[in-house]
């Protein structure tokens, strides 16, 4: 028959063990749900636009010349009206997925600190 001391050993170390490898949950499980789902969907935003522009302007580089063939004949309005719709659109599904996926994690993140959290009360009750 194990002691008492050995029993709280025993947890101790499973919760070592659990803070070791699960830090990142831990870390999430601070965080109000929707603090942590609005600051990673900013964040998304933030390196999204980032990304577009990045890819906009490698697109521009690539066919330069034919930009600069058309420039007077374009309709600048028409242009810039697809783009800034292309750009809402993708955005707009990009932080659905965001949302989708930062809910998700943090729910799950959650569940795993609940128990992490029972073991915690058994600890201090064994006192």
């Amino acid at each position: 028959m194990r002691s008492l001391n050995e029993d709280r050993i025993i947890l101790m170390t499973r919760m070592a063990s659990y803070e070791a490898s699960e830090q990142k949950k831990l870390a999430i499980s601070r965080y109000f749900r929707s603090d942590y789902v609005t600051f990673n969907m900013l964040k998304t935003a933030v390196f999204f636009t980032i990304a577009f522009a990045i890819i906009v302007a490698i697109s521009v580089f690539c066919n330069i010349e034919s930009y600069l063939s058309d420039f007077y004949q374009t309709d600048w309005y028409s242009f810039l009206r697809t783009f800034v719709t292309r750009y809402l659109v993708l955005m707009a599904a990009y932080l659905l997925f965001s949302f989708v996926l930062y809910s998700y994690r943090y729910s799950k993140a959650k569940g795993s600190v609940r128990v992490y959290q029972r073991a915690l009360k058994r600890l201090i009750s064994m006192t």
